[in-house]
């Protein structure tokens, strides 16, 4: 079997990560010969693209509302024509737009990977079809839509997505969920202090994972003589004002930025807790990372993180975006060291469900279905 998978690049990210994941999963299995094309050569994960077919082929389209698009997909057709994928499996918006003006093989299979619940492929109602960005989201999506062949499949990586994902596409377009999963052999308990005092957040620097409440949170700690060390894993937009803001907190102690670093599972395995403050989150790739390094997990209510957390068991939702009531979970398991250990383990052996062997299975599945 010949697999495509498509991504506009790979800079750090969750939908970049679990698609080397796949890809370097893919490889090592006979009888299947997989290849991994971007956009741009923008990497940030040389590390996983050392022992993988990884090419650059530019490729572009800016629809245009007046008709004047600019479409660039010669180098991208050629290449598809020669290499005559059994299976593409499509990552990201751009790509969908790319592949709109891409003929494709009679026997290619389409299969759109939502790791998100993409904006544009959302209905137009009554409420908003005046509003410029929706129009113009109707306007992609209509292009992208029409070009999809009958045997097209798209990926929900959580149950939210899954339903936005049979709300808003065509019937003709199957809708399966897959769970995202890791690399176990990386995400592993290590031995920790039980006096530890760190936690870590990953995630972009964007004002959707909340990092501002989180900084919050932490004050409110420092306040009730907790005095905790938050590690900052990302790089973003929100860096300088988040950064001002921990200045005018005094926490520049409590707070450190990290940026992108290539093993997060370090500092994972160093800290008590995992703790996410994300507006909406797709599925929470990074839930499941802190888990399997034996973490219980505190964090507020992204919609797709609901279908990992079983609640007082391997983590805690707080329902509400208030630093205070994020506190109290957080001291709860600094207090009570058998309570965080028992939740670690918990969240340990729940994170065993989602590794790449499993993973790839049932993505072959789909892939022969």
């Amino acid at each position: 079997m010949k697999i495509l998978h498509i991504i506009p690049n790979l800079k750090k990210g969750g939908a970049e990560r679990l698609t080397l994941n796949i890809v370097n999963s893919l490889q090592s299995l006979s009888n299947i010969e997989v290849q991994l094309i971007s956009f741009r050569d923008e990497n940030d994960y040389l590390f996983l693209t050392n022992t993988i077919i990884w090419k650059v082929i530019p490729a572009k389209v800016i629809p245009s509302l007046s008709g004047k698009s600019k479409v660039d997909v010669k180098q991208l057709q050629a290449y598809i024509d020669a290499f005559q994928p059994d299976v593409i499996h499509s990552h990201l918006f751009e790509t969908e737009m790319v592949l709109a003006h891409i003929s494709l093989p009679k026997k290619t299979k389409r299969i759109v990977h939502f790791h998100d619940n993409m904006h544009q492929f959302r209905n137009l109602s009554f409420k908003t079809i005046f509003n410029k960005t929706y129009l113009t989201d109707f306007f992609e999506k209509r292009i992208v839509s029409k070009k999809y062949p009958k045997k097209t499949t798209a990926i929900a990586i959580s149950k939210n997505t899954g339903v936005y994902c049979k709300r808003n596409l065509s019937k003709n377009i199957s809708v399966v969920l897959l769970h995202n999963a890791i690399d176990l052999a990386v995400f592993e308990k290590k031995e920790r202090a039980s006096s530890s005092n760190e936690i870590t957040l990953i995630g972009s620097l964007v004002e959707n994972k909340g990092h501002v409440l989180a900084v919050h949170t932490i004050k409110e700690l420092k306040n009730r003589g907790v005095i905790l060390k938050i590690n900052l894993l990302g790089e973003g937009v929100e860096r300088e004002k988040l950064e001002n803001l921990v200045k005018e907190l005094e926490l520049e102690k409590e707070v450190v930025f990290h940026g992108n670093i290539d093993s997060p599972e370090i500092f994972l395995q160093q800290s008590f807790c995992y703790f996410l403050t994300s507006k909406s989150e797709a599925f929470g790739l990074t839930i499941i990372e802190a888990m399997a390094c034996g973490l219980p997990v505190v964090c507020t209510d992204g919609k797709g993180n609901r279908d990992l957390i079983q609640e007082g068991e391997n983590g805690f939702i707080v329902w509400e975006r208030d630093p205070k009531l994020l506190a109290d979970k957080i001291e709860l398991l600094f207090k009570n060291e058998d309570l965080r250990m028992e939740m670690g383990e918990k969240a340990r052996i729940y994170a065993q469900e989602f590794g790449m062997e499993k993973y790839i299975t049932e993505l072959l599945a789909i892939y022969k279905s």
